[in-house]
């Protein structure tokens, strides 16, 4: 049953996580027609799908393609294309929780097929590379909203660039980020942001930075957020990640409090450096509530992740135990202790990490761009000229307010808009799309409309797209198929076997009956196995099995095993021959025997020896409920077979048998 179950469960195990996908055809090499191998009462079954799966299943096994092999893989495979015919007729595959579950596992089995592999490994090795780096850089921002206007727009270009004319003929950016900076904190720091690396920033910010060189001032780059210009100050190897411990004394704004906070972690730092234990002092006197009790232990953090001031004294320190001196942070005094530094992980330990990162960044609109080019010059795309025009005098406030309506609009709404592949779509269908996504927002309803308008095209290059999967790609269409018969064959299994073996106790009960010369003991002992790991422990248990009021088997194992579970381990049961390598060594003859076996000590205590006999259906009754499941099985694949009549097309086996040598 396990091995037929492996036919269409497989893939249950682990597939719908891969990470990457097969977009040829590898499992079905070129060359290869499909031919009818069978057929289970009017449906066909193909050379090519009963080719694949083999290969798939027997991937690493060189060995499995002789003929029996084969063979006895056909007769498995029939039987499981009975079984889904049976599920089928049942309409097992229209009910909403087949439905639910089945378009779940789709839609995961999609995304390795619209994704651009090469642009995502492309990222994914950039981040890394920025990853060794990092910089220390400076900036000015002008706020420009992302639907700001043209001529806003230019204005704040315009304006960018002559601050950054200014920088380049010498003038001091920290001044000129204090004059002229939208960013609230560059009126205190000039613009600094102290070190960075990859993820840190907005990706075009991170991209400018990386891509100016030390000293110089990049050219204006847009972000969500407006214009920049960057002055690089530094760029250095990474530091890799710091683990310290810290003692933080709070600040308040008074005054006051601020010269008593800095002259008490002042007074901490000296007691520390003259040798008074760090763990007392921090849960003494620290005011880090969730760190005081542990020592002022911290997570390990790479740059970027704590405050500047944090971070520089942190991986200034070289040596394990060096302690920092007092140094302050918008959080208040603080001194840190290094407990270790790691050096920048390699790229197969961050692989996973970045790619997540980059799936939930702005980086991944630039992979779904590349699809979108790709899948444009693959399938064909057209828009017909002038057509969209017939919308836009009729873009108003109500569309950026989330209420337009189409009624309204005169013109012909059947006229073709744009097409994909061999699919048409109609002016009216982009309408409908307009009223159903319009959601309240402050663009302009002209530069809205073309937002919208873009969205109504990526959508429908995709659908297209997604219809054609299976069509394009064996690897994907054999892939829906297994998950699909997989969950119908799962569900009638359950029906049909599984269940129905453990609640018809009537008919296990016959089954064991009629087969009770299945299930019988040999000659066997009870007995009770002490394993110890030396012979001292033995001894022990030797003289407390002497005494009236003898501990239970938990109870000693508890005594024993306070400091190793290992010490003592007791089994205790029936015993037949060759089933356990000590008790194989003792006679079976009531008593207490001492063995010594690979290592450890043993004392057998032989209570009684068992005559041959039947097993109670209680004794066997997991073994027994597995030969009854079988034995139904059989049974209704019989009846499958009269049901749907199995045609072999010995034509199609013979090309099978010479395509799988």
């Amino acid at each position: 049953m396990k091995k037929l179950l492996g036919i269409s469960l497989v893939i249950l195990s682990g597939c719908a996580t891969q990470t990457s996908v097969n977009k040829s055809t590898e499992l079905n090499p070129s060359k290869e027609i499909d031919h009818v191998l069978f057929s289970v009462g009017a449906t066909d079954v193909g050379t090519e799908e009963f080719m694949y799966v083999y290969r798939k299943n027997n991937v690493n096994n060189d060995s499995a393609y002789t003929k029996s092999d084969i063979d006895e893989y056909f007769e498995l495979y029939v039987k499981f294309k009975l079984k889904i015919q049976e599920a089928l007729a049942r309409g097992m595959d229209t009910t909403r929780s087949f439905l639910n579950e089945f378009n779940g596992y789709q839609e995961q089995l999609k995304k390795p097929y619209l994704t651009e592999t090469k642009v995502t490994d492309s990222l994914m090795r950039e981040a890394y590379d920025r990853f060794s780096q990092e910089i220390n850089a400076s900036h000015i921002l002008l706020t420009v909203k992302p639907d700001a206007s043209p001529s806003d727009t230019l204005a704040a270009f315009e304006k960018i660039s002559a601050i950054r004319k200014q920088a380049l003929e010498g003038g001091d950016f920290a001044r000129l980020a204090k004059e002229n900076s939208d960013d609230p904190s560059a009126k205190t720091n000039g613009g600094n942001l102290g070190y960075f690396t990859s993820f840190q920033m907005v990706y075009p910010f991170e991209s400018a930075a990386y891509n100016t060189s030390e000293g110089d001032v990049s050219p204006p780059v847009r972000t969500r957020f407006g214009y920049h210009i960057i002055k690089i100050l530094d760029k250095r190897p990474s530091q890799g990640s710091a683990e310290v411990s810290h003692i933080m004394i709070r600040v308040n704004p008074d005054k006051k409090d601020s010269i008593q906070a800095r002259n008490k972690i002042f007074e901490i730092h000296d007691q520390a450096m003259g040798g008074v234990a760090w763990d007392e002092l921090a849960s003494q006197f620290s005011q880090d509530i969730n760190t005081k009790d542990k020592g002022g232990r911290l997570r390990p953090f790479t740059v970027g992740q704590m405050p500047y001031a944090f971070q520089e004294a942190s991986f200034g320190l070289n040596e394990v135990g060096a302690i920092s001196d007092p140094f302050m942070t918008p959080y208040g005094w603080h001194i840190v202790r290094l407990e270790g530094k790691s050096p920048l992980q390699s790229y197969e330990e961050m692989e996973a990490s970045i790619k997540s990162k980059i799936n939930r960044d702005v980086r991944a609109e630039l992979n779904k761009k590349a699809l979108i080019n790709r899948l444009i010059k693959e399938n064909g795309f057209n828009e017909i000229s002038g057509v969209k025009s017939i919308i836009s005098p009729h873009a108003d406030s109500s569309m950026t307010s989330g209420k337009w309506e189409a009624t309204e609009l005169a013109s012909d709404q059947n006229v073709t808009l744009l097409s994909v592949g061999d699919r048409k779509y109609s002016l009216n269908d982009f309408l409908d799309f307009v009223e159903k996504e319009q959601k309240n927002n402050s663009y302009a309803p002209d530069v809205y409309l073309n937002i919208l308008y873009d969205n109504f095209k990526i959508e429908k290059i995709v659908e297209y797209e997604e219809a054609r999967l299976e069509e394009k790609y064996i690897d994907y269409r054999m892939l829906v198929k297994e998950y699909k018969e997989g969950i119908l064959l799962f569900q009638l299994m359950e029906d049909e076997v599984w269940s129905k073996a453990v609640k018809d106790t009537v008919g296990l009960r016959q089954f064991y009956e009629s087969h009770a010369d299945d299930y019988q003991w040999k000659e066997r002992v009870k007995a009770t196995i002490y394993n110890a790991a030396d012979r001292v422990v033995l001894e022990e248990i030797r003289r407390v099995l002497q005494e009236a009021d003898v501990p239970s088997n938990k109870d000693l194992e508890t005594k024993y095993n306070k400091e190793s579970s290992l010490t003592l381990q007791i089994e205790e049961g029936d015993f037949e021959k060759a089933t356990n390598k000590v008790i194989d060594q003792v006679d079976w003859v009531k008593g207490v025997y001492e063995v010594e076996s690979e290592g450890r000590y043993n004392l057998v205590v032989v209570h009684e020896v068992k005559e041959a006999g039947a097993k109670a259906l209680n004794e066997t009754r997991g073994l027994v409920i597995s030969d009854y499941q079988n034995e139904l099985e059989e049974r209704w694949i019989s009846e499958l077979r009269e049901k749907y009549p199995v045609a072999i097309n010995e034509a199609g086996l013979n090309y099978t048998y010479e395509r799988l040598k």
